[in-house]
């Protein structure tokens, strides 16, 4: 296994203690591992394309993390997050994923968009924003409305685009 591919399981496994400080209330620890945990998310895929170790393996598992990390924190954040928002999230994925399940099935591996990338970019920054609100005590409402209205309109967006790009796929 490469270098990217051993960040890409790290941000995996620490999905694990995040939730469980989460579940625990310990916002400092698991803000911290919730930092680290996203910067693999950064490097493995740098990492990848820098020392020329791109793989299918990696490509998909790399999404897979993705998707445990974020909504299972996200799952956790209920209700600073509404769960419609974490509904619309795990929905456009499931979508994403059988998109991605039945190009596999014809020999195509669908890599993620820009528009993907966005939506996890936002995510991300949704869920540091409420870490860093339970962590330091304060809520900033208005932001907090923002970047959860925000997401959900890039969430659906990027599904809607991904469903698009790939309708030859779904038979369309």
């Amino acid at each position: 296994m490469n270098l990217p591919n051993i960040l890409t399981v790290t941000r995996l496994f620490l999905t694990i203690p995040i939730f469980v400080l989460m579940v625990f209330g310990r916002w400092q620890w698991s803000f911290v591992l919730f930092l680290i945990a996203a910067m693999t998310d950064y490097f493995d895929g740098f990492l990848a394309r820098k020392l020329n170790q791109i793989t299918k393996t990696g490509k998909v598992l790399d999404q897979i993390a993705d998707k445990v990390f974020v909504n299972s924190i996200m799952i956790a954040l209920i209700p600073q997050i509404p769960s419609w928002l974490v509904a619309l999230i795990v929905s456009r994925d499931v979508v994403v994923s059988a998109v991605r399940i039945l190009a596999a099935s014809t020999g195509i591996v669908v890599q993620a968009n820009v528009w993907g990338k966005v939506k996890t970019v936002l995510q991300m920054s949704l869920v540091a924003f409420l870490f860093f609100e339970n962590v330091f005590g304060n809520r900033i409402q208005l932001l907090e409305v923002f970047l959860i209205y925000f997401c959900a309109f890039f969430t659906f967006v990027s599904a809607l685009i991904y469903v698009l790009q790939n309708r030859k796929v779904l038979g369309g």
